[in-house]
């Protein structure tokens, strides 16, 4: 038996027929109490809450305005004439929004995770870290062996790529457990940075086979449970069908919600996103608004076959640039189901340097990623769209103080942009509330009215992130503290 074949997990299957137990972490090491598997809840209700929600909040919108406003002001000069037709600047987020909403109402809970049996393919965890955040990247690695015991479908492999520092040594060990330390001096052929420098170099390195398959984690990114439920049933599809799709699931961000509940509820948008937008473009097949660095579900040799060394214009969002590459070079996208745990930033100025990041990152993909055009016009008018989201934030809180009659068809299409964007959270909140396992309807209801009390502030963060961009561009690539 080879090194690398040592003391690989041989597969086994947790439970039997209706095992439905899923546990849940509030901290890594402790075991919560069991409750029931995130899926069975959503069985019959998404669609209707999807519609429910869009509805009461273009009512709660119209409402709101008419007692705001209960007269409208017509204006009575060209300058008026000319501010009142800036609402238009509103309508940035009405084709997201309804892309949003045929993601979402096509989306659905699976109900089948757990009849998926084991399959024979090597998985492995690949972890890239700087290894600054030692404490958050072997909370990683412990709770991929938990979780493997706990629901070991296939062989796995955790692989760590690390840059050479002295903490390498305090991180946990194992025979399921692999290292690979970047020496500091180590370039690719494009200069590529970062995340991308690290990802090429464990292409270059990694000993792993090329038909084994690769679960992309952030240092802070951890299985589940239904996330590893939803890996072998595609992996088993995709071999079985030769087509060898990359996948991508949705995130939950619950973990330190007692820690930091302001920033978690600020997250679940990114939830709510992955069911509506993400889930939308997977069902096409094509990554038509980008990919998640984490939780990237692909074969080594199709990840192989493009590679991540893209130079500097491709390091601060190598996740799409990838993407873009693949969809050119004919490879195609799909779904996973099945959660996995992200965790949400720390403080507000981190949150801030994150959406700054992916703004600017993803425009780099729209203008520089080495692909035809028609691969990144959607990546680009989507962030173009983004742009106008600080604009319509300032324009709505001007517009308290002189505004005019909007146009019926501009308030209908702002009220269903705001409305989408309103389901989102929600439709997010309730997927992270399940998994964290609150269950009272009080608590539930009392989260979902701070949740909804909250979006303005929390438009506001997102807006002032793009500003930042547009105003104060950074080079380089802020890790956030998580």
């Amino acid at each position: 038996m080879s090194t690398l074949e040592e003391g690989i997990s041989a597969p086994r299957i947790a439970g039997g027929p209706g095992f439905r137990t899923k546990f849940h972490f509030d901290r890594p090491g402790k075991v919560l109490e069991p409750v029931r598997d995130w899926s069975l809840g959503f069985i019959t209700g998404h669609r209707t809450r999807i519609v429910l929600c869009m509805t009461l909040a273009m009512v709660g919108l119209y409402l709101l305005q008419d007692f705001l406003w209960p007269v409208a002001v017509k204006p009575v000069s060209f300058a008026d004439s000319l501010w009142g037709s800036a609402s238009v600047v509103w309508l940035g987020a009405v084709i997201p929004g309804l892309l949003g909403l045929l993601g979402a109402l096509s989306f659905r809970h699976p109900t089948h995770l757990d009849a998926v049996a084991p399959i024979s393919q090597l998985v492995v965890f690949r972890i890239v870290t700087r290894g600054t955040n030692r404490e958050a990247v072997a909370s990683t690695i412990r709770r991929c062996v938990t979780e493997m015991e706990r629901t070991p479908l296939f062989r796995y492999l955790v692989e760590i790529v690390i840059e050479d520092n002295p903490g390498v040594g305090d991180l946990p060990r194992g025979d399921d457990i692999r290292y690979l330390v970047i020496p500091r001096n180590y370039a690719t052929a494009n200069t590529s940075l970062y995340k991308a420098r690290a990802l090429q170099f464990a292409l270059e390195n990694s000993r792993i086979p090329d038909d084994a398959w690769l679960v992309h984690l952030d240092e802070e990114t951890q299985p589940t449970s239904s996330g590893i439920k939803g890996i072998a049933q595609m992996i088993r599809e995709e071999e079985e069908s030769g087509r060898l799709r990359a996948g991508q699931g949705a995130l939950l961000y619950h973990r330190d919600w007692k820690k930091h509940p302001f920033l978690t509820l600020a997250d679940n948008v990114r939830t709510g996103d992955d069911f509506a937008r993400f889930h939308f473009q997977h069902k096409l097949g094509r990554t038509v608004f980008g990919l998640h660095g984490s939780y990237i579900v692909v074969r080594n040799d199709v990840e192989k076959s493009v590679g991540f060394d893209f130079g500097p214009h491709g390091s601060i969002t190598e996740d799409a640039f990838w993407a873009l590459k693949l969809m050119e070079a004919g490879g195609r996208a799909r779904w996973v189901d099945g959660y996995l745990e992200e965790q949400s930033t720390q403080s507000v100025g981190d949150f801030l340097r994150q959406r700054r990041r992916w703004y600017q990152g993803l425009m780099k993909v729209a203008i520089h990623a080495p692909v035809k055009l028609r691969w990144r016009l959607a990546i680009g008018a989507n962030t173009l769209l983004w742009t106008l989201a600080p604009f319509a934030v300032l324009y709505t809180i001007c517009h308290f103080f002189y505004g005019f009659e909007i146009q019926p068809w501009v308030r209908a299409l702002a009220n269903f942009s705001f409305a989408s964007f309103v389901t989102l959270y929600l439709t997010g909140l309730k997927a992270n509330l399940d998994e964290h396992g609150i269950t009272g309807w009080l608590a539930r209801s009392a989260w979902t009215a701070v949740q909804v009390v909250l979006l303005p502030v929390f438009s506001a963060m997102e807006a002032t992130a793009v500003m930042m961009a547009l105003l104060k561009p950074v080079n380089g690539f802020h890790v956030v503290k998580k």
